[in-house]
């Protein structure tokens, strides 16, 4: 393959370079299901432990009312037990508190406990003031994979634009191939490694991963693109988005709407979606 590059690269080619990708894609899908989880579930989950340390005060408080929620664990609702108490300096109070399977009666006397000083932090003895426990704070590492991801990938492509604005054109050969122990649709991912000489004559190599190694073998020379300043830093000309396309005077093509359109569904309703909640909920 031997081009030269026009280093104009259309707008709708760089977004569908920055928002494409199956990897991206399942990245913003995990975001996106992970920050449900996170607004239903972390959000509501009881970090109590972090302010109930030093002396605990407890005083007798009255029930006021329960509510079974639409939380349950093991089948067993989850009850909002409501009640009022008095500090000893005589300011009155009202909150609730949550159990599995157990409610409180109506006039009831019970015990309330709060750190000291902090009594709008109370909770009847033995729940919780959240529905669900400390455990559930683990939810988060579903959104939190999903961004990782995104934030790899994302970095990954913005390399990709810069190197197809700026990186020199050469022929690299491939010197290694070694597999891996991932598969993708039950083929063999291999790691190859290719060495090439920058402008000056200097060697460098550069690596890719991929089960489709038919596309970085069908040449004795596959042509890759490096940064002068930074040779190490490189990609090959045929690991690029297939979606990618040059003319035969090098230019690179603009990707239509209609291709570039399904890129953007999943991040602009993760971010428009998720991000109408938070506003909506929080600042609002």
């Amino acid at each position: 393959m031997s081009i030269v590059i026009n280093r104009n690269i259309p707008v709708n080619t760089k977004y569908s370079i920055l928002f494409g990708g199956l990897r991206l894609q399942i990245g913003w899908l995990f975001f996106s299901i992970g920050l449900c989880f996170f607004w239903g579930v972390a959000l509501n989950a009881d970090i109590s432990f972090l302010y109930f340390t030093g002396n605990i005060i407890t005083v007798e408080g009255i029930a006021t009312d329960s509510f079974e929620t639409n939380v349950s664990y093991d089948e067993t609702p989850v009850y909002e037990n409501h009640y009022k108490f008095t500090t000893k300096e005589g300011a009155e109070f009202e909150d609730f508190s949550y159990y599995q399977g157990q409610y409180i009666k109506t006039g009831e006397t019970i015990t309330i406990e709060y750190p000291e000083g902090k009594p709008q932090y109370s909770r009847i003895k033995g729940m919780r003031r959240q529905a669900f426990g400390p455990v559930a704070l683990f939810v988060v590492i579903i959104p939190m994979f999903g961004l990782l991801i995104i934030f790899f990938c994302i970095k990954k492509y913005l390399h990709v634009i810069r190197l197809l604005k700026n990186g020199e054109l050469t022929k690299g050969k491939l010197i290694s191939k070694v597999p891996t122990n991932i598969k993708v649709d039950e083929q063999t991912v291999y790691k190859l490694k290719f060495s090439f000489k920058d402008k000056t004559g200097n060697k460098f190599n550069v690596s890719e991963k991929t089960h489709q190694t038919h596309f970085l073998e069908d040449d004795d020379e596959e042509s890759l693109l490096y940064m002068p300043d930074n040779p190490e830093y490189a990609i090959l000309i045929d690991s690029l988005p297939k979606y990618l396309s040059f003319d035969e005077k090098g230019n690179i093509q603009s990707i239509s709407i209609f291709k570039l359109l399904p890129l953007l569904i999943l991040p602009l309703l993760t971010l428009v979606g998720h991000g109408s909640y938070f506003v909506i909920k929080f600042i609002i």
